[in-house]
């Protein structure tokens, strides 16, 4: 068991990001999280967060994942003082951590995640864990599904999973992959033109989803995803375009907080004002 004691950390506005869609909210108020075959158990109550997991484990997972050993305070202070929405933004979602995500979940999640909500993603991932993914008898009992597995799947078995029109997608992504035409793992020391191309050519995939996942799982934090969230707030507060390329390593950090305040309850107050 780890124990930390931080204020800018919060779990639940984490899991309710939209950048992962296997970390899931407990009858006990806790989150349990998966990453691959593994997961972990996490409780937070007030600035006292508890891993329930080995130090190794944290040390050699978790940490990394929810990012614990970097100080976000640094690219909160680079945010102009005359910047007001993204000051509110940052201020309602401070606590939110870039997660390090694997790669192969990451690019199918936000394959079939195209015209969902997030209830509706988190449940057809789980739906294809449950159905494809080796049974690990952890906390998350199924571990995300191997490329082989969905390259092999039926089109009515991935229909099941609530994948709809996404299921040739999905299918011919995972055989690609499976394959070796393209190895994921590879594109890691791609400059960032040429990864959003490499992800660009997988079926399914758009400027949207690949940016997604050079943010979410490639740690490239100078990618700034536009959805019909973000869009709308463009529209709304900076005359129809957010010059991101003035925060550099921190853009995707502020679509994060952008998008979590965007869709919240009390943004609507903050346009009244």
């Amino acid at each position: 068991m780890v124990v930390l004691n931080r204020d800018d950390i919060s779990i639940q506005k984490t899991a309710d990001s939209g950048q992962c869609f296997r970390m899931n909210l407990q009858e006990d108020g806790s989150y349990i999280a998966a990453y691959r075959d593994i997961s972990v158990r996490v409780k937070q109550e007030g600035n006292t967060i508890t891993f329930f997991c080995s130090d190794e484990d944290f040390q050699n997972i978790w940490s990394p994942y929810f990012d614990i050993e970097c100080d976000y305070s640094v690219f909160h202070d680079r945010i102009p003082k005359d910047d007001f929405f993204l000051n509110a933004a940052k201020d309602y979602s401070q606590g939110i951590r870039m997660l390090r995500q694997d790669t192969w979940e990451t690019l199918i999640s936000f394959i079939l995640s195209q015209r969902k909500n997030i209830p509706a993603i988190k449940s057809s991932v789980e739906k294809l864990c449950e159905k494809f993914g080796v049974y690990t008898g952890g906390l998350a009992p199924y571990a995300f599904p191997e490329p082989y597995r969905l390259a092999a799947a039926t089109d009515e078995e991935l229909k099941s999973c609530g994948l709809g029109y996404r299921v040739p997608y999905v299918k011919k992504t995972a055989d690609i992959i499976y394959s070796g035409k393209l190895k994921l793992d590879e594109l890691n020391n791609y400059p960032n033109d040429e990864l959003l191309n490499a992800l660009c050519t997988l079926p399914g995939v758009g400027v949207k989803v690949a940016s997604c996942v050079m943010l979410f799982a490639y740690r490239r934090l100078d990618i700034f995803p536009r959805d019909v969230w973000i869009k709308r707030v463009e529209e709304q507060q900076y005359n129809g375009h957010f010059d991101e390329s003035i925060y550099k390593d921190s853009a995707g950090l502020m679509q994060q907080y952008m998008f979590y305040f965007g869709k919240s309850e009390e943004y609507k107050y903050f346009i009244i004002k």
